[in-house]
């Protein structure tokens, strides 16, 4: 059966167009939050929130991976099997958090009560309704876009109350617990919402065998997602780490909505056409991957030649380092885009030894590039390194695709050059306007 363009194009749509709605509430929220707060408050939930994705990805079997991937995924007995194991998983993780809380504290200088308060976020994401999981391996792209809008002001308009009420961390983290609560609420009334105990040995294993590579690729994304924020934590003071925060949260926009369209669209998608030969399959990709990566490629590159602007524009003086270091990151996170498109593709082949053996290559290098970046050339230095390290991601990933045949190198070179030359129209007209380009404050950063 031939991937429907129509269907896909419909599904991209809702994703993308809800997904800039929750920018803008997200961009809008921190904007206000950044007039409320001090950056020594983002640079804390920065690492609190970098602690905690850590600790729940250290035992990440891809619950929803496996309802979408397993042809069983519609049993209501794995169903089950699967929400019971994710509800045992959340008291663990909540368990350990609490009691790592104080080591975690003292290592980067905080409260150990805030991050034990942050735990309770574990907890009830546990009792999550695996239903979310349901509408994503049917493609029901409008329920699941809509369900993630309604949290999404759900969250923001927490945090903005509560923020007025109590500019404090205390606040913003409570927000957080609120929020998460009613997302766990309203997933139990979404189609299959109904939840219950259940275990059953053969497709408890069946969850574990395949969710092995997804612990390991999970455990190595988060790494390498977080080993920049967990190492500056520790490196550079807490307001620093707070500017670098900002930059890094809105380099990363484009890199989560392409991983929200994988995640729907791509993965799904090809899970449902194993069986079908790879010639084929690749064929009825490559158009549909062209399209996504040609309209990235006109959008990063506008974004990259005035992203400092946007900094200078919104963020009061003490956040205009982040003006310099943005454009920085964004050149990164295309290779970043890349990445993730391919390695979804794998993942929906059944094969995510590809992701994490790319995770493992640019996790070797931030570890060694990072500090000695930040040794030489301060923080200009190590946000260099940390752009660098997502080609290190991208071949051990291109490896994979041409084993299972389904590789675009092509595609990847000639849509890369496409953003090069982008990068140069728009940057040449704004030097001749009289306004430099976006890497000036870069390069004055690496020379003082």
């Amino acid at each position: 059966m031939a991937i429907s363009a129509k269907r896909l194009l419909h599904g991209a749509i809702w994703t993308t167009g809800v997904y800039f709605v929750s920018v803008a509430l997200r961009f809008g929220s921190n904007v206000i939050l950044s007039r409320l707060v001090m950056p020594e408050v983002f640079g804390a939930l920065l690492i609190i929130g970098t602690l905690r994705n850590g600790i729940e990805l250290i035992s990440d079997v891809g619950i929803g991976q496996n309802i979408v991937h397993n042809s069983k995924g519609e049993e209501l007995r794995f169903r089950d099997t699967a929400w019971t194991i994710q509800l045992i998983r959340g008291f663990l993780l909540s368990s350990l958090m609490f009691v790592l809380a104080a080591p975690l504290g003292q290592l980067y200088s905080l409260p150990s009560s805030a991050i034990q308060l942050s735990a309770v976020v574990l907890l009830l994401g546990g009792g999550t309704s695996v239903s979310i999981y349901m509408l994503q391996r049917q493609l029901q792209f409008v329920k699941l876009n809509l369900f993630d809008l309604m949290v999404e002001f759900v969250n923001v308009g927490l945090v903005i109350a509560l923020a007025l009420y109590s500019p404090t961390i205390w606040s913003l983290l409570a927000a957080n617990i609120l929020a998460m609560g009613v997302r766990t609420l309203a997933s139990y009334f979404l189609p299959y919402g109904r939840a219950w105990f259940a275990w059953q040995a053969s497709y408890a294993r069946e969850i574990m065998s395949f969710g092995k590579w997804i612990f390991l690729s999970s455990l190595l994304s988060f790494l390498c997602a977080s080993f920049d924020k967990l190492y500056l934590g520790h490196a550079v003071p807490l307001a620093v780490l707070g500017v670098y925060g900002i930059a890094r949260t809105i380099a990363d926009l484009p890199s989560v909505l392409v991983g929200r369209l994988s995640h729907s669209l791509i993965f799904p998608v090809v899970s449902s056409r194993r069986g079908q030969e790879m010639g084929v399959l690749r064929a009825e990709m490559r158009p549909l991957r062209l399209r996504l990566l040609l309209a990235f490629a006109a959008c990063i590159g506008f974004v990259v030649s005035v992203s400092d602007f946007a900094v200078w524009l919104v963020y009061d003086p003490r956040y205009q380092d982040a003006g310099w270091i943005l454009p920085v990151l964004l050149l990164g996170v295309w290779c970043s885009l890349l990445c993730t498109i391919s390695e979804y593709s794998l993942l929906g082949l059944g094969r995510p030894v590809y992701g994490a053996a790319g995770n493992m290559t640019k996790l070797l290098f931030m570890v060694v590039a990072i500090p000695l970046g930040l040794q030489f050339y301060g923080i200009a230095g190590a946000v260099l390194m940390i752009t660098a390290s997502e080609l290190c991601r991208y071949f051990p990933i291109l490896i994979g695709q041409y084993r299972e045949r389904i590789a675009f190198f092509r595609q990847d070179l000639a849509t890369t050059a496409l953003l090069v030359l982008f990068i140069l129209m728009f940057s040449f007209v704004r030097y001749e306007a009289g306004y430099g380009t976006a890497f000036d404050g870069a390069l004055e950063a690496f020379r003082s």
